[in-house]
Formats: C-alpha cells, sequence, structure tokens
C-alpha cells in the first residue's frame, strides 16, 4: 500500500511548517494564545485555543513548562547530574538501580522497540553519540579504535531491567544512554496529560520536529500541518500537502541540518547501531501515531532500518503507522513513498 513518487529538487533544506486553517474564524469563540520556549536544547511552541482568556492559558503553559524542565531533569545527557546521567555514571559495577517512573517508561518503550527493530532502535548509543558529536566538530572520521571502543560500551541487550522493582543495570563500564530518538516525544505526551488535566480541550504542542494535538482547532476543525517542501516553487498550492492532526502526534527525522561532510561524504547525526556509523543516504521520514512517543522513535527506527526494510518492517509490527518516507537517490533524485492518504 502506499503511494510512490519522485522529484528532482534544487534544494533539499525544507522542513516541517504548520498550517493554520482559516476556515470558521468568523464564527470560532475560541482566541488562540501561543508559548514559546526553549526546552531540551530546542524551541518548543504551544498553541492553546479556548473561550477562558488569556489568564488561564498562561496558567496552563507555565504548568507545561515546568513538566517538561521537570522530565530534563531526568533525561538529559547534557547535565551531569541528570539522572539519566548518575545512572550512566554508576555502569559496568554490576549495580540495579531504581529508576524514576519516567525513565521507567521511556526505557521500557525504547527496550521494546529496540527489540522489535533487531537494535534499530538503541538507547545505548551515548558513547558513539558523543564520538560522532566530536568527529562532527571536528570535521573528521572517528579512529577506528575509538569507534570499537564506543561500540563495546553500546548495545540495548546489554540493559538489564527487573520490571518488579523498577530496576536497571548498564552492564558495560562507560555505558551512557542517549534518550534523543524518543525524549522529546514522551515530553510532548506529558505535556499534553498535563493540557488535559487543566481542562485544555484544544492545544498543539511541538518541539524538535514533532508535535502532538490536543483535539483540533475547534470542535468542527482539526489542526492543518504542512509537511516539507521538496522544491523552491513560491506559486505552488499551499493547500498540497496538508494533513490534518487531531488527538495524534506527528514526528520528523532526518539530516536536513545535523550533518557533517568528510572527504566529500555526507554523514548524518543519526547513527547506525549495528555499526557505530553516520547513515550516508540522505532521508526525511514522517510518521503520525497515536502518541508522540510511538511518533518519535519510529521515525527514528525508520531512519535507520532505510526505506525499502522499514516499509516492509511497519507493514509486519505496525501496519495502522502512517508514514511518508523521502530518500535521496543515486541521480540526485528525491525518492519516497507514503501512506497517509492509505
Amino acid at each position: 500500500m502506499g503511494h510512490i513518487f519522485f522529484f528532482t529538487v534544487a534544494s533539499w533544506a525544507s522542513f516541517l511548517t504548520l498550517g493554520l486553517s482559516c476556515l470558521g474564524q468568523a464564527t470560532d469563540p475560541l482566541h488562540s494564545y501561543v508559548f514559546e520556549k526553549p526546552q531540551m536544547g530546542v524551541p518548543f511552541r504551544l498553541v492553546i485555543r479556548t473561550d477562558q482568556g488569556s489568564e488561564f492559558a498562561e496558567l496552563a503553559a507555565i504548568k507545561t513548562w515546568r513538566r517538561i524542565e521537570s522530565l530534563n531533569q531526568v533525561f538529559s545527557n547534557y547535565q551531569t547530574d541528570s539522572e539519566l546521567s548518575l545512572l550512566g555514571q554508576g555502569s559496568g559495577r554490576g549495580l540495579w538501580v531504581a529508576v524514576s517512573p519516567d525513565l521507567w517508561k521511556l526505557i521500557t518503550s525504547s527496550q521494546r522497540l529496540a527489540y522489535l527493530s533487531d537494535g534499530a532502535f538503541d538507547l545505548t548509543m551515548g558513547p558513539l553519540t558523543a564520538l560522532w558529536r566530536k568527529c562532527r566538530r571536528e570535521k573528521s572520521m572517528p579512529d577506528a579504535e575509538d569507534l570499537d571502543r564506543a561500540r563495546a560500551k553500546s548495545g540495548w541487550q546489554h540493559l538489564l531491567m527487573m520490571p518488579e522493582a523498577h530496576l536497571v543495570c548498564l552492564t558495560q563500564t562507560g555505558m551512557r544512554l542517549d534518550p534523543g530518538g524518543i525524549a522529546k516525544g514522551y515530553a510532548l505526551d506529558a505535556g499534553m496529560e498535563m493540557l488535559k488535566g487543566m481542562g485544555v480541550q484544544h492545544a498543539l504542542l511541538s518541539g524538535g520536529g514533532d508535535m502532538m494535538s490536543l483535539g483540533g482547532r475547534n470542535l468542527l476543525e482539526p489542526w492543518q500541518i504542512r509537511l516539507a517542501s521538496l522544491d523552491e516553487d513560491e506559486n505552488a498550492d499551499e493547500t498540497e500537502d496538508l494533513i490534518p492532526l487531531q488527538d495524534m502526534a506527528m514526528a520528523t527525522s532526518g539530516d536536513l541540518f545535523q550533518f557533517v561532510e568528510i572527504d566529500g561524504k555526507r554523514y548524518s547525526h543519526i547513527l547506525n547501531p549495528s555499526t557505530g556509523m553516520g547513515l550516508t543516504t540522505q532521508s526525511l521520514v514522517t510518521v503520525v501515531a497515536s502518541d508522540a512517543t510511538t511518533a518519535d522513535a519510529m521515525a527514528t527506527t525508520l531512519s535507520v532500518l532505510g526505506p525499502i526494510e522499514g516499509r516492509k518492517w511497519v507493514e509486519r509490527y505496525y501496519p495502522d503507522l502512517k508514514v511518508r518516507f523521502l530518500w535521496m537517490n543515486d541521480e540526485d533524485q528525491v525518492q519516497g513513498y507514503d501512506t497517509f492518504l492509505d
């Protein structure tokens, strides 16, 4: 199933933009309130549509930001005192560590996906991502011995869990977790739960290429989200590539901006866990799912699996998932398929 298409493009630098429908605004009793704040190292944006006034919307935004900030204290792999970092500092000692409910849920979701994808999604890539972060700064390939050492410290099978007590053990010395492929989605879901608890019925929360919708723009209209444009045609129909989003999440993964070119070859910030190397096929994966945690992690997983194997994998394990996969072929054409209209 799905739609297959080819594009010749002059530029690959396009990204998701938000398309807000103007239909029915004349009789719409709801007002839009927009809030922006950096979270987890990227800009987050919250749109609340309500008839309860600005003070209500502002209070809802404050509580949402506080919830996401609290998750950053759990998930950050930059802050040395975060729960995730402290867990890594005890790796390789045979220690079983009790983790918070949020970290347990994130690890559980990650390990399940790692199992189903045969390691294409891997929460334990911390040593490898740290190595490639250095390589991107220096624009140099990783040393072979450094790469081997980082790979030896990684591997989802080395992350052990004791479900009855919410205990985890990192068995390899120097092992570190990197939740970059799932944490922002988890934060969006948590933020939406906060908004629901306050009685918000219509909201759109986005961050780092991911977004989660609560209700629609109003009772009659869904949110309208525009997918990435694949050319520079300023005269293109603005209604093209719009998809409705209502109580659903959308996530995008790709190497539009985060990559390094070394000796004429392009390496993505997204790493293949089986090789420890950055992906070399330029791609853009968009996933729509019922929750942002799933959408975020799936977009990363499919980027690693690639368009062919990724499509087979989705059809086997997640046949209801909506996916758009674009990639650059050897003739500098964008090839792709999507299942949004299936």
